[in-house]
């Protein structure tokens, strides 16, 4: 049973530790209190906190017939996920009816809820966006990056993509006949997370190579001028060496605008974008944990952290760390730009 003990200011929900999670996403509106956890043993579980005591039950499951890379809320009752299956599947949590909504021609790597226009985005690594209508269950758009899709995120009418050949790739959801425009990363190495400022001015994009950079779609010279880099989620060893820890995942403050990181050090940071420095550094997994997903709630009061162990270390740990997922209390002065 999950909780929050007596002034704690995390708890653990009770996920099996035999499999390793892909994404953790909280359900979008400000009353339900619903985590959706998918991972590599092909199950999506839903998590509901219940009013009063804060405790977590295991509300639905499901599965894919292989490993689940990614989920979307798209209603307080729906969800849709997809895979190494190349499906995309939907559930819904009242009826416990799923259904297929659509497929890649290779595994679907990134799912996004666009709620402007009441359509779900996906990124496959047969390197194609697509658009499904849950209502009519149905295709609504097409369009091709080039290369497999690494990372994706929606804001308005716009989705956002990274791919693996690094481009960063800016689709109009209305026109998916040409990009609006293509740019190479920012960033030299591997593209892991983008995300959208929830302005929408702006866009974090975050690599292997410990560092993030804070990008503008306005291409004009006088905005682009605010963008800017830095590293993160390094740290030395005893000998003096520095220690490059890939940042896997980006989330944003629903309220302050601030995010948060999460990487291979097993570590998770909230980043002020504004004044250009990190305001807490919030967590840190006592065994070998990459942070493989983090999600603010509705209204940024609680963060869920996902960590595993991704074979990182060339020689297996015995016993090797279990994965788990925290869910942590945030508060104004954490969260808040300084």
């Amino acid at each position: 049973m999950f909780h929050f003990a007596g002034g704690s200011t995390e708890g653990t929900i009770p996920h099996p530790s035999n499999t390793q999670i892909s994404k953790v996403q909280f359900s979008p509106d400000d009353n339900g209190q619903l985590l959706a956890v998918s991972s590599w043993e092909g199950t999506v579980r839903i998590y509901h906190f219940p009013a009063g005591p804060v405790t977590a039950l295991e509300k639905r499951i499901y599965t894919h017939t292989k490993p689940v890379l990614a989920c979307t809320f798209f209603s307080k009752s729906d969800i849709a996920s997809g895979g190494l299956d190349n499906l995309i599947k939907t559930y819904n949590m009242e009826s416990g009816v799923e259904c297929v909504l659509g497929h890649h021609e290779a595994p679907v790597r990134c799912l996004e809820y666009c709620k402007e226009h009441n359509l779900v985005a996906s990124g496959g690594w047969d390197s194609a966006v697509m658009l499904w209508d849950p209502r009519s269950k149905s295709s609504a758009g097409f369009g091709n990056n080039g290369d497999k899709v690494y990372a994706m995120d929606v804001h308005g009418s716009r989705i956002l993509v990274g791919t693996k050949d690094r481009k960063i790739i800016v689709w109009d959801v209305r026109n998916l006949g040409e990009p609006e425009q293509i740019r190479d990363s920012p960033l030299k190495f591997q593209t892991r997370a983008v995300k959208c400022f929830p302005t929408g001015e702006a866009f974090v994009v975050a690599s292997i190579e410990g560092r993030v950079a804070v990008e503008y779609f306005d291409m004009s010279a006088e905005v682009q001028k605010n963008k800017y880099a830095f590293k993160c989620h390094r740290e030395k060893d005893e000998s003096g060496t520095e220690m490059i820890y890939p940042v896997n995942c980006i989330d944003f403050h629903p309220i302050h605008n601030t995010f948060v990181t999460g990487g291979s050090d097993a570590l998770v940071n909230i980043w002020d974008p504004f004044n250009r420095k990190r305001i807490c550094q919030l967590h840190k997994f006592v065994y070998i944990f990459s942070i493989m997903s983090v999600s603010f709630n509705a209204t940024g009061t609680q963060l869920a952290i996902a960590a595993s162990y991704m074979n990182e270390l060339k020689e297996r740990p015995n016993p090797e760390p279990e994965s788990t997922v925290v869910v942590r209390k945030i508060t104004d002065v954490e969260a808040r730009p300084k």
